[in-house]
């Protein structure tokens, strides 16, 4: 029972506030709406005005004659004055509603310039020294902060210096790598044929050294002075085509080894 005896004087209430509002809506509806009929019948008597005063002007130009040559002035001429006249009337129209905000944030600075002014001097001294410090403080650190910033600022210069100057180095030793892996290439090319030569000439020998020994067995022919001598060029062919390869695969080892340190 005492719970519904609440909801209704709350509901009660809440009607009461509804119905309060719609009064002062409707009595602020009508202000506004007698305020914009006054507005637009000064608005209607200005445009009225305006028009008759650039009627009046409009009649005396066309009266008026030229102190020279006595002739009056021509449509033309008119014409243009009243668009200047015109251009004029809208840069003083901007310049009266810059005027309106300026003078608006002049009594908006005005207020709050007061309320400072107010505040300060409900401030006591105490309070404005450990106002003096404060700042002092926040000063320091500000400078403790741009300080730290102009060490970083030159920590980053050095940094994208380094880092240009090491992407020339990658760059250059990148062309490098190349160029070494085609003389390896190339290397591995040369080497593959000597040891095919080599090979061959392997099998040569094995084969003249058998036919040596048959004739041998067979004829005194193997004591032949120009067989020896065939014998030892291939000996000395052998021997040099045998320093050419050990002279390829030191090559070949110490480019691999350039290549594996510049990767």
């Amino acid at each position: 029972m005492l719970h519904e005896h609440k909801y209704l004087n709350t509901l009660a209430n809440v009607h009461q506030v509804r119905y309060n509002l719609k009064e002062t809506q409707d009595r602020y509806n009508r202000m506004a709406g007698e305020l914009q009929n006054k507005l637009n019948e000064k608005q209607t008597k200005c445009t009225e005005i305006e028009q008759q005063f650039k009627e009046l002007k409009r009649s005396v130009a066309m009266n008026a004659v030229h102190s020279r040559t006595g002739k009056k002035l021509s449509a033309k001429v008119i014409k243009e004055w009243e668009e200047a006249d015109e251009a004029k009337d809208q840069e003083v129209h901007q310049y009266r509603l810059q005027n309106i905000a300026l003078r608006n944030r002049l009594a908006n600075q005005e207020k709050v310039l007061k309320k400072k002014e107010q505040l300060a001097e409900g401030l006591h001294l105490i309070d404005y020294e450990q106002l003096k410090i404060e700042n002092q403080t926040l000063n320091e650190k500000i400078e403790e902060r741009n300080e730290e910033l102009t060490r970083l600022r030159g920590k980053i210069i050095n940094h994208v210096i380094m880092l240009s100057h090491t992407r020339e180095k990658l760059k250059f030793i990148e062309t490098q790598n190349a160029r070494n892996e085609k003389d390896l290439a190339e290397l591995n090319d040369r080497l593959d044929d000597t040891k095919n030569k080599l090979t061959k000439a392997k099998g040569k020998r094995a084969t003249e050294d058998k036919k040596n020994q048959k004739l041998a067995q067979k004829t005194g022919i193997a004591r032949d002075l120009s067989l020896k001598v065939a014998f030892e060029d291939r000996k000395k062919q052998f021997s040099s085509l045998h320093d050419e390869n050990q002279h390829l695969a030191a090559k070949h080892a110490e480019l691999c080894r350039i290549i594996k340190e510049a990767r």
